[in-house]
C-alpha cells in the first residue's frame, strides 16, 4: 500500500497557517479540530510544521507565565483505557475512535504501562516484515516439478 491510497481517501483538508499568524490561532484551531499539528505555509509553500511538542517547548522556555497552574489544571480526568488483555484491534479502534495518541494500559484497575501510537506502527511494522520473510521464503523453496497430488 502506497502513502498515496491513504492520503487520497482521508477526505479532510490539510490544516494550514502562515508563519505570521498567533500561536493563539493556532492553539485555538488545534483545539476546536482536535489535532496535533498544523503545517505552515507561505505563498502555498511549505515552510514549517507547528506540532504539540513545539507548543510544550515554548511553554516550557517561557513558563513564568504558566507557573501557577498545576497539573489539575491542565490534565483529562478519566481517561480511556485498555485492559492488558485487550486486543491490538481494539486498541486501535479506541485510539482511532476517540482521536488519542496514548492510552494508559491497566490491569484489574493497577496502571500497567502505556500504549502509544508509535507503539503500534512499529509493532504492525515488525508482523508485516516477519511475514513478508515468511512468504518470500516460502516462495523461494517452491517445487518447481512437482506435480501437484490428486486425491480421489
Amino acid at each position: 500500500m502506497k502513502v498515496r491510497s491513504i492520503t487520497k481517501n482521508k477526505g479532510k483538508p490539510v490544516i494550514t497557517l502562515s508563519p505570521s499568524d498567533s500561536l493563539d490561532m493556532a492553539v485555538s484551531l488545534m483545539m476546536d479540530l482536535r489535532i496535533g499539528s498544523i503545517v505552515i505555509t507561505d505563498d502555498d509553500k511549505l515552510v514549517g510544521i507547528l506540532s504539540e511538542h513545539d507548543l510544550l517547548t515554548i511553554l516550557h522556555n517561557k513558563h513564568a507565565m504558566w507557573s501557577p497552574l498545576t497539573v489539575k489544571d491542565a490534565m483529562t480526568p478519566e481517561p480511556y483505557v485498555c485492559d492488558v488483555d485487550d486486543s491490538l484491534e481494539d486498541a486501535m479502534n479506541t485510539m482511532v475512535d476517540h482521536n488519542i495518541r496514548h492510552l494508559p494500559v491497566v490491569y484489574k484497575g493497577s496502571l500497567k504501562g502505556m500504549l502509544s501510537i508509535t507503539d503500534i506502527v512499529e509493532e504492525l511494522l515488525r508482523k508485516a516484515q516477519f511475514e513478508n520473510k515468511l512468504l518470500k521464503n516460502y516462495i523461494q523453496n517452491w517445487p518447481d516439478d512437482e506435480e501437484p497430488q490428486v486425491t480421489e
